[in-house]
């Protein structure tokens, strides 16, 4: 799977977006969602299992009370949730809460980022990217100098 490019979508009145078609054609019929970060990670179940796996280099270590606690917060945050028949997920069912801290409103930009995809609140992403956007000519200069 490699997922790139920035689509904005609005929430509809029962808090869905539709995911973009390249990303449908990646997912199945599940996705599993992470708030996190001020923002929505969205991997597929065996990518979240990987991306869950990923903070254990060494092997996760049941006697570990730091390996329990971070792979129990990790699984615990993350919600499983079905694609209707139209390719939506109802971001509603993350929780209010979860929305609120991801700054999440009406208008988002949904991001692909390689193994994953990532929901952004729309005006929190521009920012984002115009910060960045500041910094490219530094990277071009690397680039090409």
């Amino acid at each position: 799977m490699y997922l790139t490019g920035t689509y904005k979508h609005n929430l509809d009145a029962k808090q869905r977006i539709t995911l973009p078609a390249p990303f449908r054609k990646e997912f199945g019929e599940k996705v599993c969602l992470i708030p996190i970060g001020g923002k929505i990670l969205g991997f597929t179940p065996e990518g979240h299992q990987a991306w869950v796996e990923s903070y254990f280099p060494n092997g996760y270590n049941p006697r570990s009370k730091k390996d329990e606690r971070l792979r129990f917060l990790l699984n615990a945050k993350t919600m499983t949730l079905e694609l209707d028949s139209a390719g939506r997920l109802a971001l509603g069912k993350l929780g209010a809460e979860a929305l609120a801290s991801c700054d999440i409103k009406r208008e988002v930009a949904v991001v692909g980022n390689t193994d994953h995809f990532e929901i952004w609140d729309a005006e929190d992403y521009d920012k984002t990217i115009a910060e960045l956007d500041e910094s490219i000519d530094e990277l071009d200069s690397l680039m090409y100098d």
